[in-house]
């Protein structure tokens, strides 16, 4: 237990290593292709489709976020879940019909595994609102590779390619405020004049994870960059020194073993979008850093196919969110968050209220919630 203790403390310690600003979405973690590319594919199943609403409110305006995702597994190692796997460990059993080769799942086994799956992911993101001048939509591709070539550790690598469309029209209204504005395009506010103009651009993005599972603890950390070659954002089209600096994430899981009954989980989701976003011609900078941390509880081996779990999350101690996950039998995952600023007066970038609801649907799910907990390898 002390072992365990020392591990909570490090990494709630890690989450002061940053000062957060301004956000997307609160339930960052049910779109795990906007953290890491290399999450493409960390799911138990064969395909999930995914959506996430999210209805956010500041002191100036309001804004709507959507996100949906669709990713499946393939490959000549396909996943097909969180079962137990193994591989032959000589002729004899190789030959026997007895004992077939399982495929590779998202489960350590006792034994040598194969080399690991290919995963493959198409994720669609707008904000925009009625009478928000500005609006965007994202358009990505995401293929990673992941590997379980030792019993008990596991890692991966991805790549993503996105098409962004960016839409001004401010005979819509005026009423702007970057803290829930999507973000991506610079927009100069300057004195409304019923502008209109739209901008695209092609962005590439790359990740990694490592990770280590026992039945005591498990670990994960990984980091990725946005933005690798620097697409050219002005929404007029006029600026060409604007330019999308990288954007770097970075996250940690921490799962602990409680006891029979639940199993605990700490994340970690680091967010620096922009940096040195600059514009020498209009004097203006972007740097926009966000942290995510908290803890969800899981029931586990629960007595049926439907149950409730819980977790509680704040971004850089100034915000909280009360996170509630409800999964229906090996098909549905329902999750719902709310965030409140502590004190909006004093961090005057903390005024937002965001509600925010996931629907994840499974294709082919081995296993619900919380069973086999203390072998799984990923809790996205």
């Amino acid at each position: 237990m002390k072992i365990q203790k020392l591990l909570i403390v490090i990494f709630l310690l890690i989450s002061h290593w940053s000062i957060a600003q301004n956000s997307r979405f609160s339930q960052v973690g049910s779109a795990p292709m906007l953290i890491n590319p290399s999450l493409t594919g960390r799911f138990d199943g064969k395909m999930r489709l995914g959506a996430l609403y999210s209805w956010q409110e500041s002191n100036i305006t309001s804004m709507q976020h959507q996100n949906v995702f669709l990713e499946a597994k393939f490959g000549k190692y396909r996943s097909s879940g969180d079962e137990e796997m193994f591989m032959p460990n000589d002729k004899t059993e190789a030959n026997s019909a007895a004992k077939p080769v399982r495929e590779a799942k998202d489960e350590v086994g006792p034994r040598k595994k194969p080399g690991g799956y290919w995963g493959v992911g198409f994720n669609y993101t707008h904000y925009g609102d009625k009478n928000a001048p500005l609006s965007a939509s994202f358009y990505t591709a995401s293929l990673a590779r992941h590997f379980y070539n030792r019993r008990n550790k596991f890692f991966g690598f991805g790549a993503q390619v996105t098409y962004a469309e960016g839409n001004l029209d401010e005979t819509k209204g005026t009423a702007y405020d970057k803290e829930i504005s999507g973000g991506t395009f610079r927009y100069p506010q300057g004195v409304p004049s019923n502008r209109v103009s739209k901008k695209n651009y092609v962005d590439f993005n790359a990740g990694g994870y490592y990770g280590m599972v026992t039945d005591a603890v498990a670990f994960e950390i990984g980091a990725a960059m946005y933005h690798l070659f620097y697409p050219k954002i002005d929404i007029f089209d006029k600026d060409d020194e604007s330019k999308l600096r990288h954007r770097i994430t970075a996250h940690s899981m921490l799962r602990l073993r409680l006891n029979d009954k639940w199993g605990f989980v700490q994340k970690n989701i680091y967010w620096q979008e922009g940096l040195y976003y600059r514009s020498k011609s209009f004097r203006d900078s972007l740097e926009i850093i966000s942290f995510w941390s908290g803890v969800e509880l899981y029931k586990t081996n629960p007595s049926t196919n439907y149950n409730i779990n819980f977790g509680l999350y704040t971004r850089s101690f100034r915000t909280i969110m009360p996170y509630l996950n409800i999964n229906i039998g090996k098909i549905a995952n329902i999750r719902y968050s709310y965030e409140h600023p502590f004190n909006s007066k004093k961090f005057s970038a903390y005024s937002a209220k965001r509600n925010e609801v996931a629907l994840i649907l499974s294709y082919k799910r081995n296993t619900t919630t919380g069973t086999k907990f203390y072998k799984k390898t990923n809790f996205w």
